[in-house]
């Protein structure tokens, strides 16, 4: 009787951890994202501490720094793409109003235009041009319909970063207590965790930052407008998984690149070229060593399980996975080490 007591409430617990996953399972990658801007910002937060009494009032002023910030890159961001993008456009009607090769007399151009009169590829054009019109139109209704569920995402990380920073030291002392460790093996938990978020975390924006700048430089040294803004977007590019930098210095060594041809300009050509070279060569596939090897040493992990980490992480937990998944298998080591030198014992 006593046994079938003590399971009770140890059911009920099971089942209302469950509830309590399915609950704020839809809000998973905001809380996270919160936990990490937290971390991310503690250093300012600690520094403000400091001049004010509470805590809550740092952690407020932290939090709108850097929703400012956000919003401030946003705007920029938004600004600039929605003017090329219109700029884009008025270039590709007035090509199609006065004939796409009009001024383009090279081979080159001749063979284009041969090859676009024929009726088959006017259609396949057309049928292209009518399945990315509706893409854009259903992007833009969902984009719409969205926007209240990403503001209340929006207000999950914030919120959620303001009580990680103010409460903080909370969360990590019952975070102890449910493990019941002694203050020895607690410190080193708590030391370990912070070299592997700090490695995780700071070595993929380190990463991320040095693809921007030389994607800036070569933007700058082949002559393509805006070079540090187009930076900025390669840098925060780098940060999306299976996407990254590509989606910025591609599609500018193709317009450098038919930008030269039209205009019969060899210097041009060359340029498109020379900025794919670069790019492919400096900037997207920097990646591919430098961050596990960063990641590793500040970690004190093998690279190779950094880098396991990244792409099952990304299988796993989707984008977020690049820095979650390579935290939780660092963590599963420092776990093992305990328990093994616990057995020894």
């Amino acid at each position: 009787m006593a046994l079938y007591k003590n399971y009770i409430p140890l059911g009920i617990l099971v089942v209302l951890v469950v509830f309590s996953i399915f609950v704020i399972k839809p809000f998973g990658l905001a809380i996270f994202i919160g936990a990490l801007l937290a971390y991310m910002s503690s250093p300012l937060y600690q520094i403000l501490q400091k001049k004010f009494k509470n805590k809550t009032i740092p952690a407020l002023i932290v939090c709108l720094v850097v929703l400012l910030v956000f919003g401030i890159l946003s705007g920029l961001f938004v600004n600039t793409l929605v003017r090329e993008s219109f700029s884009l456009f008025a270039l590709g009607k007035q090509r199609l109003a006065t004939g796409l090769f009009t001024g383009c007399e090279n081979s080159f151009c001749q063979t284009l235009h041969e090859f676009g009169r024929d009726q088959d590829v006017q259609y396949h054009i057309q049928q292209t041009l009518k399945a990315v019109t509706n893409w854009v139109i259903n992007k833009g209704s969902n984009f719409l319909i969205n926007i209240p569920r990403m503001l209340l995402n929006v207000f999950v990380v914030f919120f959620t970063m303001f009580y990680f920073l103010r409460d903080g030291n909370k969360i990590i002392a019952k975070l102890n207590d449910f493990l019941s460790m002694n203050k020895k093996k607690y410190s080193f938990v708590i030391h370990r965790m912070k070299e592997i978020l700090h490695g995780v975390v700071y070595g993929y924006l380190i990463v991320a930052f040095i693809q921007g700048a030389l994607g800036a430089l070569g933007f700058f040294i082949f002559g393509v407008p805006s070079p540090l803004f187009w930076g900025v977007v390669m840098g925060l590019a780098a940060l999306i998984p299976f996407l990254g930098t590509w989606l910025v210095w591609l599609p500018a060594s193709l317009i450098i690149f038919l930008d030269g041809m039209f205009q019969d300009s060899t210097s041009l050509i060359l340029k498109g070229i020379g900025l794919f070279a670069y790019s492919l060569i400096f900037v997207s596939t920097i990646d591919n060593f430098l961050r596990p090897k960063m990641m590793g040493e500040k970690t004190k992990t093998h690279p190779a399980i950094i880098m396991l980490g990244i792409f099952g992480g990304i299988l796993v937990f989707g984008s977020v996975g690049v820095i979650l998944g390579p935290i939780i298998l660092a963590l599963t080591f420092v776990f093992l080490d305990i328990y093994i030198k616990k057995q020894a014992e």
